[in-house]
């Protein structure tokens, strides 16, 4: 199957900064930071005769001009850039909660974005994290090269909300520290970081834009997206919008001399709607409020986004919607105590999370309930039980009014004198965006072995 990479041999072409195959169309879009007549191109550097030359196919190609109106290797960073054009009105002001799209960066940085704002870390190994970090620690996000300096920071180092071009002073400005990042390099998905928050200074809301957003969380079907019309809430131009011209675009992006132009992958790319100090804002579906990108280069006439899907995958973290109740966890209300029998206890747990319990009575301990893949609204999920028994025999175990039998013998599975099992199920996961998930457990024993 074709697909963009594909075609990033286009990118050895002068004036070549990005580049998509749109697979339903059957077309390529190639980025350029300036048009040259064919005619004064050398043949290397003219697109459609090496894709012609290559494939042997005459393939729709549409050149897209930048605006740069010279040659470049790459669309810019967009907190790389000096100087950084003022903020937008009130973005550059001391912000207590802070909001996504106000001025924050690394103390010894510039000038650039606070991005989306709760995330929840789930798997500190999927990149660089610090010792202290931990799984279920609630995160803001922006660039690596807002708060990780390009790489070149040390975890630990403050970050500064307002930016210190903004006047952001070590000490009194300091709202957290860099905790975890993803490293840049030629072939990346992202270019995220994240920073650590104390929850009473944070706020979930996007500066300038409505209170409910983020609805949702974008993580598939992107493609759907092309033409579709995006929003931002940034630093430098606050808000602002443009249309989707790519969703899969493979683009280079100038880090500045110690990096050079860096390959990204599987990007998204929109009209004008950033200028420098926008890194890190955090980017919505303008009709209905869902968290898609995160925004962090760009030119005079374009900007580029990663997939907030990806920034989830490659960061190890699950961006969320709403902040957690206090110690990360959702509980059980008194409402919905009333909905079933007293005597079934009900446990609630956050996707992608393990639970402990209480004992059941009937000789079972349910000790966690682990999703074996992320959840999705309106969608079945298989979740694993793990049990211990004080003794071999039969048991039942009823989860979500789906029973099931099961034999608990292997007495090399030993814990503590007791045995212990896991029991493999289904739940449905409610499709409406507000409401909760709850796994009801019910269980005994049947028969002594």
């Amino acid at each position: 199957m074709t697909t963009t990479q594909d075609y990033e041999y286009l990118l050895e072409c002068e004036n070549v900064i990005g580049v998509e195959y749109d697979e339903q169309a059957d077309s390529v879009t190639v980025f350029v930071s300036q048009k040259v007549p064919p005619e004064d191109l050398d043949p290397k550097d003219d697109v459609k005769t090496r894709v012609r030359d290559s494939d042997g196919v005459d393939i729709d190609i549409e050149i897209v001009d930048c605006g740069y109106g010279e040659t470049r290797t790459g669309f810019d960073a967009l907190s790389v850039l000096e100087p950084k054009p003022e903020a937008a009105e009130n973005r550059q002001d001391r912000h207590r909660p802070v909001h996504a799209g106000v001025s924050e960066i690394n103390a010894e940085s510039s000038a650039a974005t606070a991005g989306p704002y709760p995330a929840r870390l789930e798997d500190p190994s999927a990149a660089i994290w610090s010792d202290r970090a931990e799984p279920g620690d609630l995160v803001r996000l922006s660039n690596n090269h807002v708060y990780a300096r390009s790489n070149a920071a040390q975890l630990g180092e403050p970050i500064l909300q307002p930016s210190p071009q903004d006047g952001g002073q070590s000490g009194e400005d300091e709202v957290g520290e860099l905790l975890g990042y993803v490293e840049i390099g030629d072939g990346a998905l992202v270019d995220v970081a994240a920073r650590s928050v104390r929850p009473e200074d944070e706020s979930r809301t996007a500066f300038g834009l409505e209170e409910s957003w983020p609805t949702d969380i974008r993580r598939e079907n992107y493609d759907e997206l092309r033409g579709e019309t995006v929003i931002k809430s940034g630093r430098t131009t606050g808000v602002t919008s443009a249309d989707l011209e790519a969703t899969s675009a493979s683009v280079r992006v100038n880090f500045g001399p110690e990096h050079g132009p860096v390959l990204f992958r599987d990007q998204l790319v929109a009209g004008y709607m950033s200028e420098g100090g926008d890194s890190g804002s955090p980017v919505f579906a303008d009709d209905s409020g869902e968290l898609v990108g995160l925004l962090f280069g760009g030119s005079a006439e374009r900007t580029i986004l990663n997939k907030i899907a990806n920034v989830e995958a490659e960061l190890g973290v699950e961006v969320l919607t709403e902040e957690p109740a206090s110690g990360g966890e959702s509980g059980r209300g008194d409402d919905e105590a009333d909905l079933v029998d007293e005597e079934i206890p009900i446990y609630t747990t956050t996707f992608d999370r393990t639970l402990e319990f209480e004992f059941v009575d009937g000789g079972l301990e349910p000790t966690a309930i682990t999703f074996d893949e992320k959840p999705r609204a309106g969608e079945p999920v298989e979740v694993t039980v793990t049990v211990l028994a004080a003794e071999s025999g039969e048991y039942w175990l009823e989860v979500n009014d789906e029973r099931q039998t099961f034999s608990l013998e292997d007495r090399e599975e030993v814990t503590n004198e007791a045995i212990r099992g896991e029991v493999t199920t289904t739940v449905a996961v409610p499709s409406e965006k507000d409401m909760s998930l709850d796994v009801r457990l019910q269980g005994g024993l049947i028969r002594r072995s």
